[in-house]
């Protein structure tokens, strides 16, 4: 019932816009004939089109790098372009038009502008067989345009009327931006977050569009291609199929969706941040921004169909609604969860540790020798110098060093040498020899000597030396 009655109402708010827009092409006839039934001689193919922020359209045939400046529309001097005041209304570009009957023209419009342009578009007059029509921030494009969002706009002479996809022209260009309030309009008019956001997207936008590329040729044709039915384009330039502009890119991020609809290409662009917290970060600092963004860009994305402002398809006419359907409130409390998630990790992001880089740690060692290992010293240094330069045999050998280890107790299998004893078994030591090999003319040994050869030689000690270097040989005589 609320249904059929909202349809009514949009019936009798188009019909009230058709007999507004009838009256001001009467009005416009009557005062200023001139622009109807003169020939206007020399007027340039590229129409540009004024809209009620910039009356006189002064700059907007540079939008989009001036890619429209084209010899084919403005003649091989560039300078065949005429303007058409915002207050002449759609009389106006009818003029200009039928003037240049028969050429091939292009029509530039951009907000209440590109409205006044697309009712040009509801008849199927031939004449703009050779047009192209290019309308940017368009507030008639069905799906967002705050003309047809708000029908009530027709009360100040908005045009509520849906610009239509095929259209009597050589081609359409249908040019939209995310949040703004033009043309991505609110779907429910009682969201208050998504209404100050899109009126912050509109200021970020206005009079930007010379410094945005467009992924369309000069003749109206789109120039990406994919195998979907809408192509997004990412920061890279990367074109990916995405049907229904419904897709996602996580590491390069979607800058544009590009949809073709009979003969109208719809361009959508996105932003990279909420316009709302863009506009908080500038005054009140990154942390504030980042922390309120979750929530802030769930409360906003709430005030679109289906908590999406990205349309799915741009040619479809969806006026607004005061409140969100129940489909839409579940899918927007199931994104709650979520939202909360990003908003602590963004508020406690900061208060986190610090790690120190790896350059600062310092590593225990396992190994205490591996310092010396990795640390040759002077000697090994000069080793290595002189064998590289061939002079390692004349550098004295180096000495083993000490090694601190226990005394083995050694188990001979030899007879133990007792003091006394005679290699005869009679004791004493061999008349030739001592016991250690020697001749008998040498200074004998000490019983108690070592087997060095360390002893006095006084005395007959106990515990005497081995013999360790001839099987002839004894203990020393007394």
């Amino acid at each position: 019932m609320a249904k059929s009655g909202r349809n009514r109402a949009v019936k009798v708010a188009i019909g009230a816009a058709a007999i507004g827009v009838a009256t001001s092409v009467g009005a416009v006839a009557v005062t200023q004939p001139a622009s109807i039934s003169a020939s206007l001689v020399d007027l340039a193919a590229l129409i540009v089109v004024g809209s009620s922020t910039n009356p006189s359209g002064e700059g907007v045939e540079n939008f989009f790098g001036g890619k429209f400046r084209d010899p084919m529309y403005t003649g091989p001097n560039g300078t065949d372009i005429v303007r058409v005041n915002f207050w002449d209304g759609p009389a106006g570009i009818k003029a200009a038009l039928d003037a240049n009957a028969g050429e091939q023209n292009a029509v530039i419009a951009s907000g209440w502008g590109a409205a006044n342009a697309s009712l040009l578009l509801l008849r199927q007059d031939p004449a703009y067989a050779d047009t192209v029509f290019i309308l940017d921030n368009d507030v008639a494009r069905p799906d967002g345009g705050f003309g047809t969002r708000y029908p009530w706009f027709v009360l100040i002479g908005v045009n509520p009327i849906p610009t239509p996809s095929q259209v009597p022209a050589a081609a359409a260009v249908n040019i939209g931006y995310q949040y703004d309030y033009n043309s991505n309009a609110p779907a429910y008019v009682l969201n208050p977050f998504a209404a100050v956001n899109s009126l912050a997207a509109y200021l970020n936008t206005r009079l930007n569009q010379s410094q945005i590329d467009l992924p369309v040729n000069a003749d109206g044709t789109p120039s990406v291609t994919c195998n979907a039915n809408t192509c997004a384009i990412t920061e890279s330039g990367a074109v990916l199929p995405c049907p229904d502009a419904r897709c996602s890119s996580p590491g390069d991020r979607i800058t544009a969706y590009v949809t073709t609809r009979n003969n109208t290409t719809y361009v959508t662009y996105t932003t990279d941040e909420l316009p709302l917290t863009t506009l908080i970060r500038t005054y009140l600092g990154d942390y504030i921004a980042d922390v309120v963004n979750p929530l802030l860009e769930l409360v906003v994305n709430f005030g679109y169909y289906g908590g999406n402002p990205i349309p799915s398809d741009p040619s479809a006419y969806r006026p607004g609604a005061i409140i969100p359907s129940p489909a839409d409130i579940l899918t927007t409390i199931a994104k709650i969860p979520q939202a909360l998630e990003r908003t602590v990790a963004a508020a406690l992001g900061p208060l986190q540790p610090r790690k120190l880089p790896s350059a600062n740690r310092i590593e225990p060692t396992t190994d205490p020798a591996s310092e010396t290992e990795q640390k040759p010293t002077i000697r090994e240094q000069l080793e290595r110098a002189a064998e590289d330069a061939g002079l390692s045999d004349y550098l004295e050998p180096k000495k083993p060093k000490p090694v601190n280890k226990p005394l083995l107790n050694v188990v001979r299998d030899s007879l133990k040498v007792k003091p006394g004893d005679r290699k005869d078994g009679t004791g004493g030591a061999d008349p030739g020899e001592t016991d250690d090999g020697q001749p008998a003319d040498l200074p004998q040994t000490d019983p108690g000597d070592t087997d060095t050869g360390t002893g006095t030689g006084d005395g007959a000690e106990s515990g005497g030396s081995t013999d360790t270097n001839n099987d002839n040989g004894g203990a020393a005589a007394a």
